[in-house]
Protein backbone atom coordinates (compact mmCIF):
# COMPACT_ATOMS: atom_id res chain seq x y z
CA UNK A 1 0.00 0.00 0.00
CA UNK A 2 1.25 3.46 -0.83
CA UNK A 3 1.43 6.34 1.62
CA UNK A 4 -2.02 7.69 0.78
CA UNK A 5 -3.61 4.26 1.25
CA UNK A 6 -1.92 3.88 4.63
CA UNK A 7 -3.29 7.25 5.69
CA UNK A 8 -6.78 6.27 4.54
CA UNK A 9 -6.60 3.01 6.53
CA UNK A 10 -5.47 4.82 9.69
CA UNK A 11 -8.25 7.37 9.36
CA UNK A 12 -10.80 4.58 8.80
CA UNK A 13 -9.66 2.68 11.88
CA UNK A 14 -9.78 5.75 14.10
CA UNK A 15 -13.22 6.58 12.68
CA UNK A 16 -14.50 3.07 13.42
CA UNK A 17 -13.30 3.16 17.00
CA UNK A 18 -14.87 6.59 17.45
CA UNK A 19 -18.19 5.45 15.96
CA UNK A 20 -20.03 4.85 19.22
CA UNK A 21 -18.89 8.15 20.69
CA UNK A 22 -20.01 9.95 17.53
CA UNK A 23 -23.41 8.26 17.57
CA UNK A 24 -23.92 9.22 21.22
CA UNK A 25 -23.05 12.82 20.38
CA UNK A 26 -25.43 13.05 17.41
CA UNK A 27 -28.27 10.91 18.78
CA UNK A 28 -27.77 10.94 22.55
CA UNK A 29 -29.79 8.37 24.49
CA UNK A 30 -30.51 11.09 27.04
CA UNK A 31 -33.54 13.13 26.07
CA UNK A 32 -32.82 16.66 24.88
CA UNK A 33 -35.45 17.79 27.36
CA UNK A 34 -33.33 16.50 30.23
CA UNK A 35 -32.00 19.62 31.96
CA UNK A 36 -30.86 20.51 35.44
CA UNK A 37 -33.91 21.09 37.61
CA UNK A 38 -34.70 24.77 37.94
CA UNK A 39 -37.06 26.51 40.35
CA UNK A 40 -39.94 26.53 37.89
CA UNK A 41 -39.45 22.79 37.24
CA UNK A 42 -39.70 22.03 40.95
CA UNK A 43 -42.83 24.15 41.13
CA UNK A 44 -44.33 22.24 38.21
CA UNK A 45 -43.73 18.91 39.96
CA UNK A 46 -45.20 20.25 43.18
CA UNK A 47 -48.26 21.43 41.28
CA UNK A 48 -48.62 18.00 39.63
CA UNK A 49 -48.54 16.38 43.09
CA UNK A 50 -51.01 18.84 44.55
CA UNK A 51 -54.34 17.49 45.89
CA UNK A 52 -57.06 17.16 43.28
CA UNK A 53 -60.79 16.88 43.59
CA UNK A 54 -62.83 14.09 42.00
CA UNK A 55 -65.97 15.42 40.35
CA UNK A 56 -68.93 15.25 42.74
CA UNK A 57 -66.80 14.40 45.77
CA UNK A 58 -65.65 16.39 48.75
CA UNK A 59 -62.15 17.90 48.55
CA UNK A 60 -59.38 15.54 49.69
CA UNK A 61 -56.44 16.49 51.86
CA UNK A 62 -52.85 15.38 51.35
CA UNK A 63 -51.66 12.36 53.34
CA UNK A 64 -50.37 13.15 56.82
CA UNK A 65 -47.59 10.82 57.93
CA UNK A 66 -46.74 10.82 61.59
CA UNK A 67 -43.40 12.48 62.21
CA UNK A 68 -42.11 12.19 65.78
CA UNK A 69 -41.05 15.12 67.86
CA UNK A 70 -37.30 15.63 67.93
CA UNK A 71 -35.68 13.48 70.62
CA UNK A 72 -38.71 11.21 70.97
CA UNK A 73 -38.15 9.00 67.89
CA UNK A 74 -38.96 5.38 68.74
CA UNK A 75 -36.39 2.60 68.12
CA UNK A 76 -35.92 1.41 64.54
CA UNK A 77 -37.76 -1.80 63.68
CA UNK A 78 -36.50 -4.15 60.97
CA UNK A 79 -38.48 -6.85 59.17
CA UNK A 80 -36.67 -9.25 56.83
CA UNK A 81 -38.06 -11.03 53.77
CA UNK A 82 -35.73 -13.58 52.20
CA UNK A 83 -35.44 -16.50 49.81
CA UNK A 84 -32.53 -18.45 48.31
CA UNK A 85 -31.36 -15.45 46.25
CA UNK A 86 -32.00 -12.31 48.23
CA UNK A 87 -32.43 -10.90 51.75
CA UNK A 88 -34.46 -7.69 51.95
CA UNK A 89 -34.50 -5.54 55.11
CA UNK A 90 -37.50 -3.25 55.61
CA UNK A 91 -37.34 -0.40 58.11
CA UNK A 92 -40.11 1.52 59.87
CA UNK A 93 -38.00 4.67 59.45
CA UNK A 94 -39.37 6.13 56.22
CA UNK A 95 -41.35 2.96 55.49
CA UNK A 96 -39.10 1.38 52.86
CA UNK A 97 -36.18 -0.94 52.09
CA UNK A 98 -33.04 -0.30 54.10
CA UNK A 99 -30.89 -2.78 52.15
CA UNK A 100 -30.99 -5.65 49.65
CA UNK A 101 -28.41 -8.41 50.15
CA UNK A 102 -27.74 -10.59 47.10
CA UNK A 103 -26.88 -13.95 48.64
CA UNK A 104 -25.34 -15.57 45.54
CA UNK A 105 -23.03 -12.69 44.58
CA UNK A 106 -19.90 -12.08 46.61
CA UNK A 107 -18.15 -8.76 47.04
CA UNK A 108 -14.45 -8.52 46.24
CA UNK A 109 -13.96 -7.02 49.69
CA UNK A 110 -15.74 -9.94 51.40
CA UNK A 111 -19.36 -10.80 52.15
CA UNK A 112 -22.36 -10.58 49.85
CA UNK A 113 -23.20 -7.69 47.51
CA UNK A 114 -25.54 -5.24 49.26
CA UNK A 115 -27.66 -2.76 47.28
CA UNK A 116 -28.87 0.59 48.65
CA UNK A 117 -26.01 0.62 51.12
CA UNK A 118 -24.24 3.74 52.44
CA UNK A 119 -27.46 5.77 52.52
CA UNK A 120 -30.03 6.72 55.16
CA UNK A 121 -32.78 7.01 52.54
CA UNK A 122 -34.76 3.76 52.22
CA UNK A 123 -35.75 2.57 48.77
CA UNK A 124 -39.51 2.76 48.02
CA UNK A 125 -39.86 5.55 50.56
CA UNK A 126 -42.20 8.42 49.68
CA UNK A 127 -39.77 11.15 48.66
CA UNK A 128 -39.26 13.71 51.43
CA UNK A 129 -40.52 11.50 54.29
CA UNK A 130 -37.16 10.47 55.74
CA UNK A 131 -38.28 11.26 59.29
CA UNK A 132 -41.61 9.44 58.99
CA UNK A 133 -42.17 6.48 61.33
CA UNK A 134 -44.43 3.60 60.25
CA UNK A 135 -46.01 0.79 62.21
CA UNK A 136 -44.53 -2.35 60.68
CA UNK A 137 -45.69 -5.99 60.80
CA UNK A 138 -45.14 -9.29 58.98
CA UNK A 139 -48.51 -11.07 58.58
CA UNK A 140 -46.97 -13.82 56.39
CA UNK A 141 -43.40 -15.08 55.88
CA UNK A 142 -43.14 -13.37 52.46
CA UNK A 143 -45.19 -10.23 53.20
CA UNK A 144 -44.60 -7.01 55.10
CA UNK A 145 -47.19 -4.31 55.85
CA UNK A 146 -46.41 -0.76 57.03
CA UNK A 147 -48.93 1.83 58.17
CA UNK A 148 -48.88 5.52 58.99
CA UNK A 149 -51.68 8.06 59.11
CA UNK A 150 -53.34 7.97 55.67
CA UNK A 151 -50.76 5.62 54.11
CA UNK A 152 -50.61 1.80 53.94
CA UNK A 153 -47.75 -0.02 52.19
CA UNK A 154 -47.70 -3.72 51.39
CA UNK A 155 -44.79 -5.67 49.88
CA UNK A 156 -44.45 -9.33 48.93
CA UNK A 157 -41.32 -11.24 47.90
CA UNK A 158 -41.48 -14.16 45.45
CA UNK A 159 -38.87 -16.82 44.72
CA UNK A 160 -36.59 -14.54 42.66
CA UNK A 161 -35.38 -10.97 42.87
CA UNK A 162 -38.80 -9.42 42.26
CA UNK A 163 -40.96 -7.67 44.84
CA UNK A 164 -44.59 -6.71 44.27
CA UNK A 165 -45.79 -3.60 46.06
CA UNK A 166 -48.89 -1.55 46.66
CA UNK A 167 -49.36 1.80 48.38
CA UNK A 168 -52.81 2.97 49.45
CA UNK A 169 -53.15 6.69 50.18
CA UNK A 170 -56.21 8.23 51.79
CA UNK A 171 -56.77 11.71 50.45
CA UNK A 172 -53.44 11.75 48.62
CA UNK A 173 -52.24 13.85 45.69
CA UNK A 174 -52.44 12.74 42.08
CA UNK A 175 -48.88 11.41 41.85
CA UNK A 176 -46.79 9.46 44.35
CA UNK A 177 -43.01 10.08 44.34
CA UNK A 178 -41.20 6.86 45.33
CA UNK A 179 -37.43 6.64 45.84
CA UNK A 180 -35.94 3.91 43.63
CA UNK A 181 -32.77 3.59 45.71
CA UNK A 182 -29.07 4.42 45.50
CA UNK A 183 -26.29 2.52 43.72
CA UNK A 184 -22.54 2.68 44.24
CA UNK A 185 -19.75 0.59 42.66
CA UNK A 186 -20.04 -2.98 43.92
CA UNK A 187 -16.28 -2.96 44.63
CA UNK A 188 -13.40 -0.48 44.55
CA UNK A 189 -12.23 -2.06 41.27
CA UNK A 190 -15.42 -1.39 39.33
CA UNK A 191 -15.51 1.77 37.17
CA UNK A 192 -17.46 4.59 38.73
CA UNK A 193 -18.38 6.05 35.33
CA UNK A 194 -20.80 3.13 34.78
CA UNK A 195 -23.10 4.42 37.56
CA UNK A 196 -26.29 5.82 36.04
CA UNK A 197 -30.03 6.24 36.23
CA UNK A 198 -32.04 5.06 33.24
CA UNK A 199 -35.65 4.78 32.13
CA UNK A 200 -37.91 3.83 29.24
CA UNK A 201 -40.17 6.59 27.93
CA UNK A 202 -42.42 6.12 24.90
CA UNK A 203 -40.46 2.92 24.03
CA UNK A 204 -37.21 4.94 23.90
CA UNK A 205 -34.34 4.24 26.27
CA UNK A 206 -32.92 7.20 28.19
CA UNK A 207 -30.16 7.48 30.74
CA UNK A 208 -28.22 9.99 32.83
CA UNK A 209 -24.74 9.02 34.01
CA UNK A 210 -22.38 10.84 36.36
CA UNK A 211 -21.26 13.10 33.51
CA UNK A 212 -24.80 14.51 33.36
CA UNK A 213 -25.58 14.33 37.08
CA UNK A 214 -22.50 16.31 38.10
CA UNK A 215 -24.12 19.26 36.35
CA UNK A 216 -26.96 19.09 38.87
CA UNK A 217 -30.14 17.16 39.58
CA UNK A 218 -31.82 15.95 36.40
CA UNK A 219 -35.49 15.53 35.58
CA UNK A 220 -37.66 14.32 32.72
CA UNK A 221 -41.44 14.30 32.50
CA UNK A 222 -43.64 12.17 30.27
CA UNK A 223 -45.16 8.70 30.12
CA UNK A 224 -42.48 6.46 31.64
CA UNK A 225 -42.74 2.66 31.64
CA UNK A 226 -40.10 2.19 34.34
CA UNK A 227 -36.98 3.74 35.84
CA UNK A 228 -33.83 2.25 37.35
CA UNK A 229 -30.50 2.99 38.96
CA UNK A 230 -27.56 0.73 38.13
CA UNK A 231 -23.85 0.12 38.47
CA UNK A 232 -21.71 -2.14 36.28
CA UNK A 233 -23.40 -5.43 37.17
CA UNK A 234 -26.43 -4.75 39.41
CA UNK A 235 -29.61 -2.74 39.19
CA UNK A 236 -32.81 -1.67 40.98
CA UNK A 237 -35.84 -1.18 38.70
CA UNK A 238 -39.19 0.32 39.70
CA UNK A 239 -42.01 -0.57 37.29
CA UNK A 240 -45.46 0.94 37.97
CA UNK A 241 -48.70 -0.80 36.96
CA UNK A 242 -49.58 2.33 34.97
CA UNK A 243 -47.19 4.77 33.35
CA UNK A 244 -45.29 7.09 35.67
CA UNK A 245 -45.23 10.80 34.93
CA UNK A 246 -41.74 12.00 35.90
CA UNK A 247 -38.29 10.85 36.98
CA UNK A 248 -35.66 12.77 38.94
CA UNK A 249 -32.09 11.64 39.52
CA UNK A 250 -29.01 13.04 41.19
CA UNK A 251 -25.48 12.29 42.36
CA UNK A 252 -24.68 11.55 46.02
CA UNK A 253 -21.17 12.37 47.27
CA UNK A 254 -19.57 9.64 49.40
CA UNK A 255 -16.48 9.37 51.62
CA UNK A 256 -13.37 7.82 50.06
CA UNK A 257 -13.09 4.13 51.07
CA UNK A 258 -9.88 2.21 51.67
CA UNK A 259 -8.32 0.88 48.48
CA UNK A 260 -10.06 3.39 46.21
CA UNK A 261 -8.08 3.53 42.93
CA UNK A 262 -10.24 5.62 40.60
CA UNK A 263 -9.18 9.16 39.74
CA UNK A 264 -12.81 10.23 40.18
CA UNK A 265 -14.12 10.75 43.74
CA UNK A 266 -16.52 8.06 45.02
CA UNK A 267 -20.19 8.76 44.42
CA UNK A 268 -23.61 7.18 44.27
CA UNK A 269 -26.60 7.69 42.00
CA UNK A 270 -30.16 7.92 43.25
CA UNK A 271 -33.51 8.48 41.52
CA UNK A 272 -37.17 9.10 42.29
CA UNK A 273 -40.11 8.05 40.11
CA UNK A 274 -43.51 9.81 40.27
CA UNK A 275 -46.22 7.15 40.00
CA UNK A 276 -49.71 7.75 38.66
CA UNK A 277 -52.61 5.96 40.45
CA UNK A 278 -53.41 2.44 39.27
CA UNK A 279 -56.86 2.71 40.86
CA UNK A 280 -58.74 5.46 42.74
CA UNK A 281 -61.97 6.35 44.46
CA UNK A 282 -63.38 9.62 45.71
CA UNK A 283 -61.36 9.41 48.93
CA UNK A 284 -58.33 7.22 48.22
CA UNK A 285 -55.82 6.18 45.61
CA UNK A 286 -53.90 2.97 45.00
CA UNK A 287 -50.43 2.70 43.46
CA UNK A 288 -49.31 -0.77 42.35
CA UNK A 289 -45.81 -1.63 41.09
CA UNK A 290 -43.04 -4.23 40.91
CA UNK A 291 -39.49 -3.76 42.12
CA UNK A 292 -36.48 -5.71 40.84
CA UNK A 293 -33.26 -5.57 42.86
CA UNK A 294 -30.61 -7.93 41.57
CA UNK A 295 -28.00 -8.74 38.91
CA UNK A 296 -28.09 -7.46 35.33
CA UNK A 297 -28.81 -10.88 33.81
CA UNK A 298 -30.28 -10.50 30.34
CA UNK A 299 -32.68 -13.46 30.51
CA UNK A 300 -34.07 -12.38 33.89
CA UNK A 301 -34.62 -8.82 32.72
CA UNK A 302 -36.16 -9.99 29.45
CA UNK A 303 -38.61 -12.18 31.39
CA UNK A 304 -39.79 -9.12 33.33
CA UNK A 305 -41.18 -7.71 30.07
CA UNK A 306 -41.84 -4.09 29.20
CA UNK A 307 -38.38 -3.63 27.69
CA UNK A 308 -36.54 -3.91 31.00
CA UNK A 309 -33.66 -5.73 29.26
CA UNK A 310 -32.69 -2.27 27.95
CA UNK A 311 -30.99 -1.80 31.33
CA UNK A 312 -28.11 -3.82 29.81
CA UNK A 313 -27.43 -0.83 27.51
CA UNK A 314 -25.80 -2.89 24.75
CA UNK A 315 -25.81 0.05 22.31
CA UNK A 316 -25.96 0.12 18.52
CA UNK A 317 -24.48 -3.39 18.19
CA UNK A 318 -26.95 -4.78 20.71
CA UNK A 319 -28.34 -7.52 18.46
CA UNK A 320 -24.82 -8.93 18.06
CA UNK A 321 -24.18 -8.60 21.82
CA UNK A 322 -27.33 -10.61 22.59
CA UNK A 323 -26.28 -13.48 20.30
CA UNK A 324 -22.75 -13.48 21.71
CA UNK A 325 -24.17 -13.61 25.25
CA UNK A 326 -26.57 -16.43 24.38
CA UNK A 327 -23.77 -18.35 22.68
CA UNK A 328 -21.43 -17.86 25.61
CA UNK A 329 -23.99 -19.08 28.16
CA UNK A 330 -24.91 -22.03 25.90
CA UNK A 331 -21.34 -23.30 25.67
CA UNK A 332 -20.84 -22.61 29.38
CA UNK A 333 -23.71 -25.04 29.95
CA UNK A 334 -21.76 -27.68 28.01
CA UNK A 335 -18.31 -26.87 29.42
CA UNK A 336 -18.65 -24.89 32.67
CA UNK A 337 -15.84 -22.42 32.06
CA UNK A 338 -16.46 -19.02 30.50
CA UNK A 339 -12.89 -18.78 29.18
CA UNK A 340 -13.41 -21.97 27.20
CA UNK A 341 -16.84 -20.70 26.05
CA UNK A 342 -15.23 -17.51 24.70
CA UNK A 343 -12.61 -19.55 22.81
CA UNK A 344 -15.31 -21.75 21.22
CA UNK A 345 -17.32 -18.71 20.08
CA UNK A 346 -14.15 -17.12 18.71
CA UNK A 347 -13.49 -20.28 16.69
CA UNK A 348 -17.05 -20.16 15.28
CA UNK A 349 -16.65 -16.48 14.36
CA UNK A 350 -13.36 -17.27 12.62
CA UNK A 351 -15.09 -20.01 10.59
CA UNK A 352 -17.79 -17.51 9.56
CA UNK A 353 -15.20 -14.94 8.45
CA UNK A 354 -12.82 -17.52 6.95
CA UNK A 355 -13.85 -16.89 3.28
CA UNK A 356 -13.35 -13.12 3.66
CA UNK A 357 -9.84 -13.48 5.05
CA UNK A 358 -8.96 -16.18 2.51
CA UNK A 359 -10.00 -13.86 -0.33
CA UNK A 360 -7.97 -11.04 1.25
CA UNK A 361 -4.85 -13.22 1.43
CA UNK A 362 -5.23 -14.27 -2.21
CA UNK A 363 -5.68 -10.63 -3.24
CA UNK A 364 -2.55 -9.52 -1.40
CA UNK A 365 -0.63 -12.42 -2.92
CA UNK A 366 -1.74 -11.37 -6.39
CA UNK A 367 -0.64 -7.80 -5.75
CA UNK A 368 2.91 -9.02 -5.25
CA UNK A 369 3.08 -9.69 -8.99
CA UNK A 370 2.77 -5.99 -9.71
CA UNK A 371 5.51 -4.79 -7.35
CA UNK A 372 8.08 -4.25 -10.15
CA UNK A 373 5.56 -2.26 -12.19
CA UNK A 374 4.58 -0.14 -9.16
CA UNK A 375 8.22 0.53 -8.44
CA UNK A 376 8.73 1.71 -12.06
CA UNK A 377 5.73 4.04 -11.79
CA UNK A 378 7.03 5.53 -8.53
CA UNK A 379 10.46 6.06 -10.07
CA UNK A 380 9.06 7.54 -13.28
CA UNK A 381 6.68 9.99 -11.56
CA UNK A 382 8.59 10.63 -8.36
CA UNK A 383 8.43 14.38 -9.00
CA UNK A 384 4.73 14.37 -9.88
CA UNK A 385 2.72 12.94 -6.99
CA UNK A 386 -0.66 13.61 -8.63
CA UNK A 387 0.33 11.84 -11.83
CA UNK A 388 1.78 8.92 -9.91
CA UNK A 389 -1.46 8.47 -7.97
CA UNK A 390 -3.42 8.71 -11.22
CA UNK A 391 -1.30 5.99 -12.84
CA UNK A 392 -1.54 3.82 -9.75
CA UNK A 393 -5.34 4.05 -9.77
CA UNK A 394 -5.33 3.20 -13.47
CA UNK A 395 -3.22 0.14 -12.70
CA UNK A 396 -5.55 -0.94 -9.91
CA UNK A 397 -8.59 -0.53 -12.16
CA UNK A 398 -7.04 -2.30 -15.15
CA UNK A 399 -6.00 -5.37 -13.15
CA UNK A 400 -8.99 -5.26 -10.71
CA UNK A 401 -6.81 -4.70 -7.67
CA UNK A 402 -8.36 -3.60 -4.37
CA UNK A 403 -5.57 -1.92 -2.36
CA UNK A 404 -7.70 -2.02 0.81
CA UNK A 405 -8.51 -5.73 0.59
CA UNK A 406 -5.91 -6.57 3.20
CA UNK A 407 -7.77 -4.46 5.78
CA UNK A 408 -11.20 -5.92 5.00
CA UNK A 409 -11.09 -8.80 7.54
CA UNK A 410 -10.27 -6.40 10.37
CA UNK A 411 -12.89 -3.85 9.31
CA UNK A 412 -15.75 -6.37 9.15
CA UNK A 413 -14.84 -7.69 12.61
CA UNK A 414 -14.92 -4.28 14.28
CA UNK A 415 -18.72 -4.51 14.99
CA UNK A 416 -18.12 -7.91 16.61
CA UNK A 417 -15.31 -6.40 18.70
CA UNK A 418 -17.60 -3.58 19.89
CA UNK A 419 -20.42 -6.06 20.57
CA UNK A 420 -18.07 -8.15 22.72
CA UNK A 421 -16.95 -5.00 24.52
CA UNK A 422 -20.44 -3.73 25.40
CA UNK A 423 -21.70 -7.21 26.32
CA UNK A 424 -18.78 -8.08 28.60
CA UNK A 425 -18.85 -4.61 30.17
CA UNK A 426 -22.46 -5.07 31.38
CA UNK A 427 -23.24 -8.80 31.65
CA UNK A 428 -22.64 -10.30 35.07
CA UNK A 429 -21.77 -13.79 33.83
CA UNK A 430 -18.01 -13.09 33.70
CA UNK A 431 -17.86 -11.42 37.11
CA UNK A 432 -15.53 -13.56 39.21
CA UNK A 433 -15.13 -16.17 36.43
CA UNK A 434 -11.69 -17.87 36.46
CA UNK A 435 -9.58 -19.03 33.49
CA UNK A 436 -5.96 -20.16 33.72
CA UNK A 437 -4.14 -17.41 35.67
CA UNK A 438 -7.07 -14.99 35.24
CA UNK A 439 -9.06 -14.59 38.46
CA UNK A 440 -11.86 -12.45 37.01
CA UNK A 441 -12.66 -12.35 33.29
CA UNK A 442 -14.57 -9.09 33.77
CA UNK A 443 -11.38 -7.34 34.95
CA UNK A 444 -7.85 -6.95 33.50
CA UNK A 445 -5.62 -9.99 34.11
CA UNK A 446 -3.19 -8.10 36.34
CA UNK A 447 -0.52 -10.37 37.84
CA UNK A 448 1.53 -7.71 39.62
CA UNK A 449 2.37 -4.01 39.71
CA UNK A 450 5.78 -2.70 38.70
CA UNK A 451 6.42 0.81 40.02
CA UNK A 452 2.65 1.22 40.24
CA UNK A 453 2.08 0.07 36.64
CA UNK A 454 -0.10 -3.05 36.21
CA UNK A 455 1.47 -6.04 34.48
CA UNK A 456 -1.25 -7.54 32.23
CA UNK A 457 0.16 -10.52 30.24
CA UNK A 458 -2.83 -11.16 27.96
CA UNK A 459 -2.80 -7.75 26.18
CA UNK A 460 0.96 -8.13 25.68
CA UNK A 461 0.39 -11.56 24.10
CA UNK A 462 -2.30 -9.99 21.92
CA UNK A 463 0.16 -7.34 20.68
CA UNK A 464 2.80 -9.98 19.88
CA UNK A 465 0.23 -12.06 17.99
CA UNK A 466 -0.76 -9.02 15.88
CA UNK A 467 2.88 -8.38 14.98
CA UNK A 468 3.26 -12.06 14.06
CA UNK A 469 0.23 -11.93 11.78
CA UNK A 470 1.47 -8.81 10.01
CA UNK A 471 4.90 -10.39 9.48
CA UNK A 472 3.16 -13.25 7.68
CA UNK A 473 1.14 -10.84 5.53
CA UNK A 474 2.37 -10.79 1.89
CA UNK A 475 4.35 -7.63 1.17
CA UNK A 476 2.28 -5.90 -1.50
CA UNK A 477 3.28 -2.26 -1.34
CA UNK A 478 5.76 0.21 0.05
CA UNK A 479 7.90 -1.79 2.48
CA UNK A 480 8.61 1.20 4.69
CA UNK A 481 4.93 2.09 4.99
CA UNK A 482 4.02 -1.52 5.76
CA UNK A 483 6.62 -1.56 8.50
CA UNK A 484 4.94 1.51 10.00
CA UNK A 485 1.56 -0.22 9.87
CA UNK A 486 3.04 -3.41 11.35
CA UNK A 487 3.98 -1.52 14.51
CA UNK A 488 1.17 1.06 14.57
CA UNK A 489 -1.80 -1.34 14.66
CA UNK A 490 -0.49 -3.60 17.50
CA UNK A 491 0.48 -0.52 19.52
CA UNK A 492 -2.95 1.03 18.90
CA UNK A 493 -4.83 -2.09 20.00
CA UNK A 494 -2.50 -2.63 22.96
CA UNK A 495 -3.20 0.92 24.13
CA UNK A 496 -6.99 0.67 23.97
CA UNK A 497 -7.22 -2.93 25.28
CA UNK A 498 -4.61 -2.91 28.04
CA UNK A 499 -7.05 -2.17 30.88
CA UNK A 500 -10.16 -3.71 29.31
CA UNK A 501 -11.77 -6.89 30.62
CA UNK A 502 -9.58 -9.95 30.13
CA UNK A 503 -12.56 -11.73 28.52
CA UNK A 504 -12.51 -9.25 25.64
CA UNK A 505 -8.71 -9.44 25.27
CA UNK A 506 -8.94 -13.25 25.34
CA UNK A 507 -11.33 -13.13 22.37
CA UNK A 508 -9.08 -10.82 20.33
CA UNK A 509 -5.90 -12.76 21.17
CA UNK A 510 -7.41 -16.11 20.18
CA UNK A 511 -8.82 -14.50 17.04
CA UNK A 512 -5.33 -13.28 16.10
CA UNK A 513 -3.79 -16.71 16.70
CA UNK A 514 -6.44 -18.32 14.50
CA UNK A 515 -5.75 -15.69 11.82
CA UNK A 516 -2.04 -16.54 11.93
CA UNK A 517 -2.89 -20.22 11.48
CA UNK A 518 -5.21 -19.45 8.55
CA UNK A 519 -2.68 -17.15 6.94
CA UNK A 520 0.08 -19.75 7.21
CA UNK A 521 -2.20 -22.42 5.75
CA UNK A 522 -3.41 -20.21 2.90
CA UNK A 523 0.10 -19.10 1.93
CA UNK A 524 1.30 -22.69 2.09
CA UNK A 525 -1.44 -23.74 -0.34
CA UNK A 526 -0.97 -20.74 -2.66
CA UNK A 527 1.58 -20.95 -5.44
CA UNK A 528 4.40 -18.40 -5.18
CA UNK A 529 3.73 -15.19 -7.03
CA UNK A 530 5.49 -14.85 -10.39
CA UNK A 531 7.01 -11.42 -10.90
CA UNK A 532 5.15 -9.27 -13.40
CA UNK A 533 7.52 -7.73 -15.98
CA UNK A 534 7.46 -3.98 -16.04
Amino acid sequence: MDKKTIQVVIVCMVALFGLQLLVNKIWPPVSKRLKPVATNAVAAVAQANAPTQVEGAAPVAPPVIEKPVAGLRPPEQIVVLSNALVRVEFTNYGGGIRSVELLQHRSNEGGSIVLNRETDVPALMIDGDTNAVFAIEQPQPNTVVMRASGVTKQFALGTGYLLTGKVDVTGGGTNLPLVIGMVTPASVKEPIDLLSACWLMNTKFRYADLKHLRKGEQQETGALDWAAVKNQFFTMILTPATNAVAVRCSEINLPIPDGWTSKLPPAGVTATLDLAPSAQTATSREYAFTYYAGPKQYDRLLALGNGQEEVMQFGIWGFISVWLLKGMTFFYGLIPNYGVAIIIITLIIKIIFWPIQAKSIRSMKEMQKFQPLMAKLKEKYKDDQARMNQEMMKLYKEHKINPLSGCLPMVVQIPVFFAWYTMLRNAIELRGAHFLWIKDLSQPDTLAHIAGFPLNPLPLAMGVSMIGQMKLTPQSGDMKQQQIMMWFMPAFFLFICYNMSSGLVLYWTVQQLLSIAQQWWSLRKTAPATPQPA
